[in-house]
């Protein structure tokens, strides 16, 4: 089942748009099978451009973490204390979800095609019925948020981890397929077939490397955009609170 996207206006199920970023397995599949078309995209000078710049491209530059493929700094957990300085709470300890109207509520309010104008409008009108519950009412509200943008944040951050060590195992296999490419070129005894097949096959992967690199970038601003929406909500709860 898909999860709401927080996002954007659809339903986007973030696992398994990294996961398909990440495999190759049919493309591979297909390029190993069947005769190989040249590409006329990529030349070798650009092979060699994309291989000097591999070393680093697994890894975000402003992460210690080897597997992290944003440029974005990792963030591992979501932080509570960072978006909420209202009454003390600890949301892991609060029962949200076997009280049927907050549960349906976290559903409505989390993702994100439902605009944060409306949302802040909703959270108004469930704090007027709430009347003297109020606090409790919006506490295991805001607990209930917490708890479903994290876990969502969580899954994401594995995932984009998963293709982190994809894009390292493939990386190698370009360095390994270029070095095995520059030795059959100083044969003097070489097969001009061998050597333009393996050139192709780095071209390739290179190609690839590339392709999934930037089709990564957006997924990458995704734990980011969770935090934002969950520190807006957090926030209006508790201007409701201090009114």
């Amino acid at each position: 089942m898909e999860r709401p996207d927080v996002l954007s206006g659809n339903s986007v199920d973030w696992r398994a748009v990294i996961t398909n970023i990440a495999s190759d397995a049919v493309n591979m599949a297909t390029f190993n099978s069947g005769p190989r078309q040249p590409l006329l995209s990529w030349s070798v000078a650009a092979v060699c451009v994309t291989l000097s710049a591999v070393p680093t491209a697994a890894a975000g530059a402003a992460s210690s973490d080897p597997n992290w493929p944003c440029q974005q700094i990792k963030v591992a957990d979501l932080s509570f204390g960072s978006a909420w300085s209202g009454p003390p709470v600890d949301p892991t300890h609060i029962n949200w979800k076997d009280d049927s109207q907050i549960a349906d509520l976290v559903q409505i309010l989390s993702p994100r095609r439902k605009s944060l104008d409306q949302a802040e409008a909703i959270i108004d009108d469930f704090a007027r019925q709430a009347g003297d519950d109020k606090q409790p009412r919006l506490m295991k509200l805001l607990a209930g948020l917490f708890s479903v943008f994290d876990t969502e944040r969580d899954s994401i951050l594995a995932g984009l981890d998963r293709f982190g060590r994809r894009q390292q195992e493939l990386a190698a296999d370009i360095r390994a397929d270029n070095e095995k490419l520059h030795a059959l070129q100083s044969e003097t005894t070489a097969d001009a077939g061998a050597i333009q097949g393996l050139t192709q096959q780095v071209a390739w992967e290179a190609e690839l490397f590339q392709d999934r690199r930037q089709a990564i970038s957006f997924a990458c601003d995704a734990p980011s955009k969770i935090e934002q929406r969950f520190f807006a909500l957090a926030r209006h709860i508790q201007q409701i609170l201090e009114q």
